[in-house]
C-alpha cells in the first residue's frame, strides 16, 4: 500500500486500486495541469479493496478502510497544508489546518488505524515548535503511537493505533538535493513495516 501526498491522478499502477482526496485547489503555477493530470493532496494505492469513508475535510485528507489480517483497518492520508496562500479566498492558517486534522485523528482513536502524511513539521524546526508540541500533546492524550516523532530529516509522519507495531525506514535516495537535483521528490520515502501488536 502507498500513501502519496501531492499526488497526480495520472499516475496509475497495475494491480493497485486507487482513491484520491478531492481535487486540490492549491494550484502551483510551476505544475502542468493538462489532462490526464489532476492534482490531489492525497492518493492511496492498495492491492486490497478500499472503501472510502467520508470526512469533514476531504481536500487535505483521505480516509479509507480495508480488511487486513482478518480485521478492519482504517488508512488515513493527510497534508497539514501551508498552501492556503495559493488559494486567494482562504483565510486558513497552518494552526487551523492542524486542528482540522487532529479532529479527524480523534475520531479514529478508538479504531485500528494508520495515518501517513505530510505534516509540514519536524522536531527541532523553530517555526513549527508549537505545532510539534500540540501534536505530541494530542498523541499522549489519546494513547497513540508516533514512531516518527523524533525524526529530524523529514516532515512526513506516521501515527497509528496502539494495537499495531511499526518499523519505519527512511529512504532519501528519491529526494532532491545538491547531488541529485532531478530526483523524484522534495521528500524522502517512508517505508513502514506494520504488524499486529
Amino acid at each position: 500500500m502507498f500513501i502519496i501526498t501531492e499526488a497526480n491522478a495520472a499516475i496509475q499502477m497495475a494491480d493497485y486500486r486507487t482513491d484520491f482526496s478531492t481535487e486540490s485547489p492549491f494550484l502551483n503555477k510551476n505544475r502542468y495541469y493538462e489532462p490526464p493530470n489532476k492534482y490531489h493532496q492525497v492518493g492511496i494505492y492498495s492491492m486490497h479493496p478500499l472503501e472510502r469513508v467520508e470526512i469533514a475535510e476531504p481536500i487535505n485528507g483521505l480516509l479509507c478502510k480495508t480488511i487486513w489480517n482478518d480485521s478492519q483497518l482504517f488508512i488515513y492520508g493527510n497534508v497539514v497544508t501551508i498552501k492556503d496562500q495559493w488559494k486567494k479566498d482562504s483565510d486558513k492558517t497552518y494552526a487551523d489546518r492542524l486542528e482540522e486534522q487532529l479532529e479527524i485523528f480523534g475520531k479514529l482513536a478508538s479504531m485500528k488505524f494508520i495515518i501517513g502524511g505530510d505534516f509540514n513539521l519536524r522536531l527541532g524546526w523553530p517555526q513549527k515548535r508549537k505545532a510539534h508540541q500540540r501534536l505530541k500533546e494530542f498523541v499522549n492524550i489519546h494513547g497513540l503511537i508516533w514512531p516518527t516523532e523524533e525524526r529530524t530529516e523529514t516532515v512526513q509522519h506516521i501515527i497509528h493505533s496502539p494495537d499495531l507495531v511499526t518499523t519505519v525506514t527512511i529512504d532519501s535516495s528519491v529526494q532532491h538535493g545538491k547531488e541529485n537535483r532531478n530526483s523524484f521528490s522534495d521528500h524522502p520515502f517512508l517505508l513502514v513495516d506494520v504488524k499486529n501488536a
